[in-house]
């Protein structure tokens, strides 16, 4: 009978634990010999202390499968291979790690950046537009004035018309001038300034492209100048001046196909143009209630208007009505631009102003389309009741 209980120099503990046990359940050694083997000089335990001791063990042993020689090739070929895919997971790990990284430092650059621009342009428009403290005006109505394709940049001469920057800057005062008349015919109160889109002619077609004067970047610029001195002029005359905008088409940065959907730069233009008069107390951008970048909503005296460009909608019954299910809500009022004229009609109890564009006909599209109409703009005198009257401005 094999008694040996020596722990052997090629045989694991594990193995050497199994062995000494299975001895001890056959009988081949005592309880005492067992914990001898297993504890040495460290066996201080008595033999029922070790009985008790034993049954543990070996249901313990039961559950141990048998161990392989380490030196066993595919043992080592498979801890070799799982040690590389350790070490090409630490890798991928660490790449990650720096890519994370690299991503929340440029994140953080870039709200820096954007931080500073902030208060680069707040500093320019407190040093160029100085507000003077207005008397207060206490009226039953307010004034909705919408800038609507504006098309800056866009440059052409026919015998159907002409534009270029330096007209748009012309009429726009001419359109600031007819509003303080309205605002002194009825004593209004405060004015509502609705960007309804295509501020910029952009790039969105090769045809545009070659008549723009102004490169986009040049017409981003130039927009943003006249709106906000536009808007310092308002604030002058007005107890607030609350600002909103939606954006058009022709402040895409791509293709229709390749552009994606929130990135207009008419929002970029309504952005500064806030920044710039951030100073002015009573200029009151409401940007942060909009429902999405071409869609806005807002209250005049307690009556809720929705502003969009009108390329995704429509004057129809139709166009409305997939308007106030995707809004779920029915406003009093919607206020859109994009066709460059101007038009009111109402459709299943909502009121809908189209205003005009400050271009008017002339160009390529507009002759081959054989779409002609005066340069035109819109105002509207708004009550706790509503829209009590509108003014479409037209240019020369």
């Amino acid at each position: 009978m094999n008694t040996n209980t020596e722990h052997r120099a090629d045989e694991s503990y594990t193995r050497f634990m199994k062995r000494i046990v299975a001895m001890a359940a056959d009988k081949r050694i005592s309880y005492a010999e067992m914990g001898d083997a297993l504890l040495g000089d460290e066996n201080v335990y008595s033999e029922d202390n070790l009985r008790k001791a034993f049954y543990v063990l070996n249901k313990v042993c039961g559950r141990i499968e048998d161990e392989v020689s380490i030196n066993d090739g595919e043992m080592l070929a498979d801890i070799k291979e799982q040690t590389r895919l350790l070490e090409e997971a630490k890798v991928r790990f660490r790449d990650e790690r720096m890519a994370y990284n690299t991503q929340n430092r440029n994140s953080a650059r870039l709200e820096q950046k954007l931080e500073y621009l902030e208060n680069v342009l707040t500093d320019m428009g407190g040093e160029r537009f100085k507000p003077c403290v207005m008397p207060c005006v206490n009226s039953d109505n307010d004034l909705l004035v919408v800038l609507s394709d504006l098309h800056i940049g866009a440059t052409f001469s026919s015998a159907f018309g002409e534009y270029d920057s330096d007209i748009a800057k012309r009429r726009l005062n001419d359109y600031l001038s007819e509003i303080l008349k309205i605002r002194a015919r009825h004593n209004s109160q405060n004015v509502y300034v609705v960007l309804a889109g295509d501020l910029i002619n952009g790039d969105i077609h090769k045809t545009i492209a070659v008549t723009n004067r102004e490169n986009v970047i040049d017409q981003v610029k130039l927009a943003v100048d006249y709106i906000s001195a536009f808007c310092f002029e308002l604030s002058q005359n007005f107890a607030n001046v609350y600002f909103t905008d939606c954006a058009g088409n022709h402040s895409r940065i791509d293709r229709k196909e390749d552009a994606l959907h929130d990135e207009r730069l008419d929002s970029l233009i309504a952005w500064t143009a806030s920044k710039l008069l951030a100073h002015v107390g009573n200029f009151k951008p409401i940007l942060d209630g909009k429902v999405d970048t071409g869609i806005a909503r807002f209250d005049i005296r307690g009556k809720e208007y929705v502003a969009v460009h009108g390329d995704y909608d429509g004057m129809g019954k139709n166009a409305m009505a997939r308007l106030m299910l995707m809004l779920g809500v029915m406003p009093y009022a919607v206020v859109m631009g994009h066709r460059h004229f101007p038009a009111v009609t109402d459709e299943s109890g909502v009121r809908v102003v189209q205003g005009g564009s400050l271009s008017g006909s002339g160009d390529d599209y507009t002759i081959e389309k054989r779409l002609s109409g005066k340069p035109s703009q819109t105002v509207c005198v708004c009550t706790d009741k509503g829209i009590e009257c509108i003014y479409p401005i037209t240019f020369d």
